[in-house]
C-alpha cells in the first residue's frame, strides 16, 4: 500500500502591483439506536523514548482498502484557539483590525538574513535559510529574499507611497497601515525566484518556487499568509511571496487541521467561557467524586484546579471530548455499571445531563477515544473486550454510537490512546504492552491501519495513565501527558514521528483519577 500526496492545483491569480516594497461550532442530528458492545465468542523508572521497528509479534490489524480522497483531521477537537497578543511572540496576530501593542514596537534580536541586508527575527532568519536550502534542494531554481523586517517609520513611507499612488481604499487591500505590519514584527518576508522574474507578482504562485513553498513552507515554520481566496478574511490580497514565521509546531497544525489562514486558526476560543476551555487543560475526579480542571500555562504547566463538578464516583474512565464538534469540550464516561454517557458541555459553563450512547457490557471492555475516520468528523470510540478483537464504534450523528466494525485482533491486555504520532492528520493507536513497550499502529484515516507498527518507547509499565494533551508548551504543540505510579505527571512533546520534548510537569497526582 502507498501513501498518496494530493496537492491541489494553484488557480490563476491576479496580479497586483507592488513597487512599494523597493522602497523599503447542542443540536443532535439525525436518529442513532443506543450501542452495545459486540461481544465475540470467549475463547518506577520515566520511559525511554526509543524508536525502533517491531516484528510480527502482537495484534494482528484489519487494514481498510485505500482511498483516494483525504481531508484534514480535527486532531485538536477544539476549532480555535485565542490570538496572541504579545507583538515578541512568535504567534502573534497582526491584520487590519489587531494592530502592534505598542504600535512603535521594534524587535531586539534582528539579523541581517543571509547576507542581503534585510533583517529578520533571529529564529526566523535561521529556519528561512533551511527553507531556501530545501527550495534549491527541489530544483526549483532557488529563491531571493526581496523584503524583510520594516520599522514603524518605514512602513509610513510604504503606506503613503500606495495612497499617493493607488488612493487609500485600494491601497489598504495591499499594504498595511503603520503599527500594522507583519513586516514590523520581524518575523514576515517576501521571497521572489533566484532569476527575479515575478518578483512581488501573483504569477510567483505559478512559478516552480511558488509552488514548492505553498506546499512546503510549514515544515520550516512558516506558511503563506495571505493565500488565494482569502481577501476577506485576512484583509489583503492574494500574496504568495509574503511569508510569516510562526514556528515549525504552529505552522505544522496550521496545515494538519486544513487552517489556512491565522484569522481562521485564531478566530477566538469558542469555549472560553466553558468549564473546559482548553486541549491542554487536565480533568480530574478524586476520591470523594469532585471534577477538577487543572488549567493550563501555555508554559508547560498547570494551575490550581477549579471544581467543576461532583458526583463522579463508580467511574471506570472519563475522556475529554468534543462529542457533537460545536467547539464546546464534552465529557463521555464510562462508567462501572457498564453504561457510556456523554455529558455535552455548555458554552457559559457547567453540563447537561447525561446522554446514554451506549448501553450494556462497557465496564468490560478497554477503549480509546477520538476521531478514527476521516468518513466520521465527531470522535468515535475504539476498543476490545478481554478477547482481543478490535472494534471501531462510529459517532455518526453527535448521539448515541452506530454498531461496531472488527478493525484487529489479538489485543489482549493492550492500554491503548489514540494520538496522530505521524502528524499526518490520521489519529494512530499507540498500545502499552503488558511488558512496559509502547508501540505506534498507524491509522490510514479510515477506520482501517497502514504500514508496520513501531515501537516508540520502553519502561512505560510504570505508567497509570497516558493521555494526549494539545498547546501545553505553546500553540500548536503536541504531546503524551502521562502519569506514574507513584503520581509524577510527565509531558513528552509529539513531533512528525517521533518524540520532541521531555519534562517533569507534575507530582502528587496518585489520588486523582485522570481523563483521557
Amino acid at each position: 500500500m502507498q501513501v498518496q500526496d494530493h496537492q491541489f492545483p494553484a488557480g490563476k491569480f491576479r496580479r497586483r502591483l507592488a513597487a512599494g516594497a523597493v522602497l523599503l461550532a447542542v443540536a443532535v442530528g439525525g436518529s442513532a439506536t443506543v450501542a452495545t458492545p459486540a461481544k465475540a465468542v470467549p475463547s518506577n523508572a520515566a520511559p525511554v523514548a526509543a524508536v525502533g521497528p517491531v516484528t510480527a509479534v502482537g495484534p494482528v490489524t484489519a487494514v481498510a482498502p485505500a482511498r483516494t480522497t483525504v481531508v484534514p483531521s480535527t486532531v485538536n477537537p477544539l476549532p480555535s484557539v485565542d490570538p496572541e497578543g504579545d507583538p515578541s511572540s512568535l504567534s502573534v496576530l497582526v491584520n487590519k483590525s489587531r494592530p502592534l501593542n505598542p504600535a512603535s514596537y521594534a524587535p531586539d534580536d534582528l539579523v541581517n538574513a543571509r547576507g542581503t541586508g534585510q533583517f529578520l527575527r533571529a529564529e526566523a532568519a535561521a529556519w528561512l535559510n533551511g527553507l531556501f536550502q530545501g527550495a534549491a534542494d527541489a530544483g526549483t531554481g532557488g529563491l531571493s529574499i526581496v523584503s524583510g523586517y520594516r520599522s514603524y517609520a518605514q512602513q509610513q513611507q510604504v503606506y503613503s507611497y500606495y495612497v499617493s499612488i493607488y488612493g487609500q481604499a485600494y491601497a489598504d487591500t495591499i499594504s498595511a497601515r503603520p503599527g500594522y505590519s507583519e513586516h514590523q514584527t520581524g518575523l514576515a518576508v517576501d521571497v521572489g525566484n533566484q532569476s527575479g522574474s515575478c518578483g512581488l507578482d501573483t504569477c510567483f504562485g505559478d512559478t516552480a518556487a511558488g509552488k514548492w513553498v505553498a506546499a512546503n513552507a510549514y515544515k520550516y515554520g512558516f506558511i503563506v499568509r495571505y493565500p488565494n481566496g482569502y481577501t476577506g478574511t485576512t484583509g489583503y490580497s492574494y500574496e504568495p511571496w509574503h511569508l510569516r514565521y510562526v514556528g515549525v509546531a504552529l505552522a505544522t497544525d496550521m496545515n494538519r487541521r486544513g487552517y489556512p489562514t491565522m484569522e481562521q486558526y485564531f478566530a477566538g476560543n469558542t469555549a472560553a467561557a466553558a468549564s473546559i476551555k482548553s486541549g491542554a487543560d487536565l480533568v480530574a475526579a478524586d476520591s470523594s467524586g469532585r471534577l477538577l480542571r487543572y488549567p493550563a500555562t501555555a508554559v508547560g504547566s498547570y494551575g490550581a484546579p477549579v471544581q467543576i463538578g461532583s458526583g463522579w464516583t463508580g467511574l471506570k474512565q472519563g475522556f475529554v471530548v468534543d462529542w457533537d464538534i460545536d467547539g464546546v469540550y464534552d465529557i463521555l464516561a464510562q462508567w462501572n455499571n457498564g453504561v457510556l454517557g456523554v455529558y455535552r458541555g455548555l458554552p457559559g459553563g457547567g453540563f447537561a445531563g447525561q446522554v446514554i450512547v451506549g448501553n450494556g457490557g462497557w465496564d468490560q471492555m478497554t477503549i480509546t477515544v477520538g476521531t478514527w475516520s476521516h468518513a466520521h468528523p465527531r470522535p468515535g470510540v475504539v476498543g476490545y473486550f478481554p478477547d482481543g478483537v478490535l472494534r471501531y464504534y462510529p459517532n455518526t450523528f453527535g448521539g448515541a454510537l452506530s454498531g461496531p466494525q472488527i478493525i484487529g485482533t489479538g489485543w489482549n491486555g493492550m492500554e491503548l490512546t489514540m494520538a496522530d504520532w505521524e502528524g499526518d492528520g490520521a489519529n494512530d493507536i499507540l498500545a502499552r504492552t503488558p511488558s512496559g513497550s509502547l508501540v505506534n499502529y498507524r491509522g490510514d484515516g479510515w477506520a482501517g491501519f497502514y504500514g508496520p507498527a513501531l515501537t516508540v518507547g520502553t519502561g512505560w509499565q510504570y505508567m497509570r495513565a497516558l493521555l494526549p494533551s494539545f498547546g501545553l508548551n505553546d500553540a500548536g504543540t503536541r504531546g503524551i501527558t502521562a502519569q506514574t505510579m507513584e503520581g509524577n505527571l510527565y509531558n513528552y512533546g509529539l513531533g512528525r514521528g517521533q518524540w520532541t520534548t521531555y519534562a517533569q510537569v507534575g507530582s502528587g497526582w496518585n489520588s486523582l483519577k485522570i481523563f483521557k
